[in-house]
């Protein structure tokens, strides 16, 4: 099925999809727990996990979730797409901006601040490399066809576009040709307001598309860290036709305070499939677990959730809540 890196077969056999865990070690150990993973990774009906991608940045520990990711992998226990934030430290690392929230990884960049405050996070120091290298060897997408087929992609998908990356190797020279190629047919249909470049940027460049999804022009500002724009995300999943595919990269859980433009779910409840009944979300806002443990009162408890899918059972598993189907 898959010819070159960026496309790859998905383990057979039952699976557990984890979302978003953005540094959470803590977090991840207690699911892995939950979902009945011994500490080296096995478990005793064979399972495997799969995660979504955006292994790191703003948790305590991202050095210590990518290089436990990556020796499961090594051993077969565990397989992962690149998420967003996989894609942005390497395009850092081949020279484009450093994002504060990558300051774990590259010393040069800015200190990641909430509210003005100062994000704690491990430094990756001498695995920085390591880190790197693991991040560039993973696929933006895995599937697996049979009488189970699953496809996991982390943000966005497009038939056309996995078509384009299929028998590609490497996501950031891809990346820079499309780009490139993008900008020429811009100048050449006399686009030159920036959301519409930035619209086209998105939604035409396969890598941009799939690993942080569709957006559209919106008639008001939205605000997206802290910044106005005119271009909003879609949720793509009301026109998807295809087999089940599990995505991350969109909030689920909302919090006080979040800025417009964030959620997409329309109060759907957190274990509903999404569109036609095709597309899972398990992006449950443990990347926001900083923002709870700086808050004025924390006590501990969190409201967001670390979540996996658990197939064929469509089961999800939380570190910090009771097992829930899913509601179809």
């Amino acid at each position: 099925m898959a010819r070159g890196k960026l496309v790859r077969e998905m383990f057979d056999g039952p699976v557990d999809v984890v979302g978003d865990v953005h540094g959470e070690l803590a977090s991840l150990r207690a699911l892995m727990g939950r979902l009945g993973y011994a500490a080296d990774g096995r478990h005793p009906e064979g399972r495997r996990l799969v995660f979504v991608g955006d292994l790191a940045d703003r948790g305590p520990d991202s050095p210590g979730v990518v290089l436990m990711v990556r020796d499961l992998a090594r051993r077969g226990l565990a397989q992962s797409v690149m998420g967003n934030h996989e894609f942005n430290a390497l395009r850092a690392r081949a020279g484009a901006r450093l994002r504060p929230e990558h300051c774990w990884l590259f010393p040069m960049a800015p200190t990641y601040r909430h509210d003005g405050h100062p994000v704690a996070q491990k430094a990756a120091g001498r695995n920085a490399r390591e880190v790197l290298d693991y991040f560039d060897s993973l696929p933006l997408v895995l599937e697996r066809g049979g009488p189970d087929p699953v496809r996991v992609v982390h943000a966005g998908w497009s038939d056309e576009y996995v078509e384009a990356v299929r028998g590609e190797d490497d996501a950031v020279g891809l990346f820079r040709r499309s780009e490139e190629r993008i900008r020429r047919e811009a100048e050449a249909a006399g686009v030159k307001d920036e959301d519409g470049i930035e619209l086209l940027l998105q939604n035409r460049n396969p890598v941009k598309l799939l690993t942080s999804g569709h957006e559209e022009r919106s008639a008001s500002p939205v605000v997206i860290n802290g910044k106005e724009r005119y271009r909003v995300r879609i949720p793509w999943w009301r026109d998807y036709g295809g087999p089940l595919a599990v995505v991350g990269h969109y909030w689920r859980v909302p919090m006080a305070g979040d800025e417009s433009g964030e959620h997409l779910f329309g109060g759907r409840p957190l274990n509903a499939l999404l569109g036609a009944g095709r597309v899972m979300c398990v992006d449950y806002s443990a990347g926001r677990r900083f923002r709870e443990r700086m808050a004025a009162g924390f006590t501990g408890t969190y409201l967001s959730n670390l979540g996996a899918l658990r197939l064929p059972e469509r089961v999800l598993y939380f570190d910090n809540a009771d097992p829930t189907p899913l509601a179809e």
